[in-house]
């Protein structure tokens, strides 16, 4: 289920959204002229947010990574000029996605991955 957000919702929405997937693994999906590229894969969401630049355009920062000394990476992913933030959600309600498109069309999907199962056979 998709619903796109009215751009006066976007910091509210994307604070709700932060706090509902904090530390998920995700994939991140870059849709452009050079057909779907992956940007990322497995790091956790450590938070989503948006601010203007100086002409009035909405920027948003994805931030992902791992907070431990074992696994370090990180990375922040910035979209500028965004047009469109639209949330997909699952038939359970649950946070599927994040589409974020920006003016030339180019559509960046942040996928939460599934959680590795872990054995509790020793």
């Amino acid at each position: 289920m998709s619903e796109k957000l009215d751009y006066n919702n976007w910091t509210s929405y994307l604070n709700g959204f932060n706090k509902r997937n904090r530390w998920r693994p995700t994939r991140l999906e870059v849709c452009g002229e050079m057909g779907t590229q992956v940007a990322e894969r497995g790091l956790p969401l450590v938070g989503i947010s948006m601010e203007e630049d100086r002409e009035g355009s909405a920027r948003i920062h994805i931030m992902l990574g791992q907070h431990d000394a074992i696994d370090p990476r990180h990375m922040t992913y910035t979209i500028t000029r965004v047009s469109r933030v639209t949330p997909k959600r699952g038939t359970d309600g649950l946070d599927e996605a994040l589409e974020i498109e920006d003016e030339q069309g180019e559509r960046n999907l942040l996928l939460f991955e599934q959680r590795p199962l872990i054995s509790m056979i020793h």
